[in-house]
């Protein structure tokens, strides 16, 4: 057997395999052999048959499995032999396969990604740090006063009030359409900021196990429920039942019931670590990302088709999950949406691209700079992991060797740990100090 291999410049090699004639012939024995217990022969049991006479009785009926059996024991010699090693099975194109001249196949096969990384003291970021303001603080402790609402059911002959909780069936119905069979039943918090603008007005003044029917216009514009901006509903509505809502006084006994403190300051000096903790977690995880952007910008990567394919079914198919969409091909899905497969395509392709280079240039990081996992440092994850989930860390360990997910843990632990050396080592400029409405949007992509 001879080969030659030549290096592509997309992550590919073409490769070319040569072989005389005792090498088909042997191929041709093992084939035959293969065949014995499938054949019947007279005379014999299967697979008792002289390979002589099973050789006249298929002759070249086997010449794929024999040609198949050859290039496979061919490439588990050739492997350790080859220079850039294919990263999945490959698939051969047989030119010739003759039992007295020999044979010849070909094949392109994709190679392991290429990347080449930049200097990291060369990529500049911003950091952001949190400013928490005393509004902010004010506003967790009026949520804090909001879980702790105490509901008093109003007595008969009492009517609703701007603060109320009610308690009612309703039916509504679009303009020009009919109402429903049904009536529902639910729950509706006076004052509240989600409410539509005016809705309360028409309820107000009401009393239990009254009645009213009115037509309301929802604003042209309403986030909340886009599909109802603009239009007008018949409300048909029932109180069932009226409770006052009282909130106790934000004091001293407040921050005592809330978790114990000491003092409401004690409660604020708290909150507004944990506040701070939060952002600045979320902030810190921002600017990495943004440190992986810059990097990835300044890298060189050379990554196979197929791979950006196969990850391009494997982004599509997490979207529909993700969205309990019932599974389909992006074929289907793009005609659903009547737009060409190309199109839709290209969109999932750009986020398997950078989900791919993400994680080529981890694993080069920690290669370059000798990034490793020690066993206490596994431990120290697993005790941080199971912490988050509320969990015993032995507990965690046993669904993960149960689930045999030792390699996926081992991976997040040291994306983490290289997370951070990627951190300390690109240039931040002076960090920009932003409100909690300003980092808001910025974690959510808004700005």
């Amino acid at each position: 057997m001879e080969f030659t291999a030549k290096k592509n410049n997309n992550a590919s090699c073409d490769l070319t395999i040569s072989f005389n004639a005792s090498e088909v012939e042997v191929a041709y024995k093992k084939a035959y052999e293969n065949a014995s217990s499938k054949v019947k022969i007279p005379g014999f049991r299967p697979g008792k048959a002289p390979l002589n006479m099973l050789e006249k009785v298929l002759g070249d009926s086997v010449i794929d499995d024999a040609a198949n059996i050859m290039l496979n024991n061919a490439m588990a010699d050739l492997f350790d032999k080859l220079e850039h090693k294919p990263i999945r099975i490959p698939q051969f194109q047989v030119e010739s396969f003759d039992r007295k001249t020999g044979a010849k196949a070909k094949t392109t096969y994709d190679t392991k990604p290429e990347i080449t990384l930049p200097k990291l003291k060369k990529i500049k970021i911003q950091p952001k740090e949190i400013k928490i303001q005393d509004s902010d603080l004010q506003k967790e402790l009026e949520g804090m006063q909001k879980n702790m609402a105490r509901n008093s059911l109003k007595e008969d002959g009492d009517s609703v009030e701007a603060t109320d909780l009610l308690e009612m069936n309703y039916k509504f119905k679009e303009e020009g359409k009919e109402y429903p069979e049904a009536s529902q039943t639910g729950k509706y918090q006076m004052g509240a900021p989600q409410n539509p603008p005016g809705f309360d007005s028409e309820l107000l003044g009401l009393k239990a196990n009254e009645e009213k029917e009115f037509n309301f216009r929802y604003p042209d514009s309403f986030p909340q429920s886009p599909e109802s901006a603009g239009k007008v509903f018949t409300y048909n509505i029932k109180v069932t039942a009226l409770y006052k809502v009282t909130y106790p006084e934000i004091n001293d006994d407040f921050a005592s019931e809330v978790d114990g403190s000491a003092n409401l300051q004690e409660l604020k000096d708290k909150t507004k670590k944990q506040l701070a903790d939060i952002f600045e977690n979320a902030l810190k995880k921002k600017a990495i990302d943004e440190a992986y952007a810059e990097i990835i910008k300044e890298s060189k990567f050379v990554i196979p088709e197929s791979l950006v394919k196969e990850e391009t079914d494997g982004v599509f198919q997490n979207f529909m999950q993700e969205f309990g969409l019932p599974a389909t091909s992006i074929a289907e899905y793009a005609k659903k949406l009547g737009k060409e497969e190309a199109e839709v395509r290209e969109s999932f392709a750009k986020a398997a691209e950078k989900r791919i280079q993400t994680y080529l240039l981890k694993h080069k990081i920690g290669e370059e700079h000798k990034i490793a996992i020690s066993d206490e440092e596994m431990e120290a994850g697993y005790e941080k992991e199971a912490a988050t989930q509320g969990i015993p860390a032995e507990s965690l360990k046993k669904e993960v060797q149960k689930q045999r997910a030792e390699t996926f843990y081992r991976d997040k632990f040291l994306f983490d740990k290289i997370d951070e050396f990627v951190y300390s080592e690109v240039e931040k400029k002076s960090p920009k100090s932003v409100s909690t409405e300003e980092a808001e949007k910025l974690l959510s992509g808004k700005e």
